[in-house]
């Protein structure tokens, strides 16, 4: 695995504002920063051969001085934080519509964020969501939540402990990759497979999970499980 490189961005978010602001045309051309942002996903996260990074396809994005947003399939994709506070509150609907994931590269390198609530609408934590939030400590994965993408938290070093819920399906390459500081997992999922989520370059890390369950099974494996 890669060593993931923690950027300098100083972006910071606070709790999503519902009003409408100025569209963005999805023919424009991506932001450097959007262009660059991706360079660097393909320089710090390793994938399989076969996998390909977010599929590109024509946005509607809506731009206010908060975030960026789109609806999308009848869902609400974070695309963007804008804010200036340490503790974000998502909401569970903006304009009506559910709150369904958290976006590519959407909460980059925020260095001010320290936490995070998710609403329980949120079902898909996206690649690189949360990548190089080196003060985030706190944030909780709703129980509706059912994939978490590659490198959603890399290079997250202050989080200290994780719990995944029951029915998260799958967690891809590098999610936690870099996370010094996590010491404790809990798995709720018997049936979770591992993928490569990092987990074996933090050699503190305790995994909690459910006796004979997956989890079980591959973190024994590790020398890093014990009982929940």
């Amino acid at each position: 695995m890669k060593k993931f490189v923690l950027t300098s961005l100083t972006a910071a978010m606070i709790i999503a504002s519902t009003g409408c602001g100025k569209k963005v045309s999805g023919n424009e051309k991506p932001s450097q920063k959007e262009t660059t942002s991706a360079s660097a996903a393909e320089d710090t996260i390793e994938a399989d051969s076969d996998e390909e990074l977010a599929t590109v396809r024509e946005r509607d994005i809506v731009s206010s001085d908060i975030l960026d947003y789109e609806i999308y399939n009848g869902g609400v994709i974070i695309t963007k934080y804008k804010g200036k506070e340490s503790a974000v509150d998502i909401p569970a609907e903006i304009e009506g519509t559910p709150v369904r994931e958290i976006g590519f590269f959407a909460f980059e390198a925020n260095e001010k964020l320290t936490s995070v609530a998710l609403p329980e609408s949120v079902q898909t934590i996206g690649e690189g969501a949360f990548i190089d939030c080196t003060s985030l400590t706190e944030i909780n994965l709703p129980a509706g939540l059912t994939v978490i993408e590659r490198g959603a938290f890399a290079g997250c070093t202050s989080i200290t402990e994780m719990t995944i819920p029951e029915g998260v399906q799958s967690i891809h390459n590098g999610a936690f990759a870099g996370c010094t500081a996590l010491t404790a997992m809990t798995v709720l999922s018997r049936e979770l497979k591992y993928e490569n989520w990092g987990l074996e370059e933090l050699p503190n890390l305790v995994i909690y999970a459910p006796e004979d369950s997956a989890a079980a099974e591959w973190a024994g494996a590790m020398g890093k499980y014990t009982i929940y």
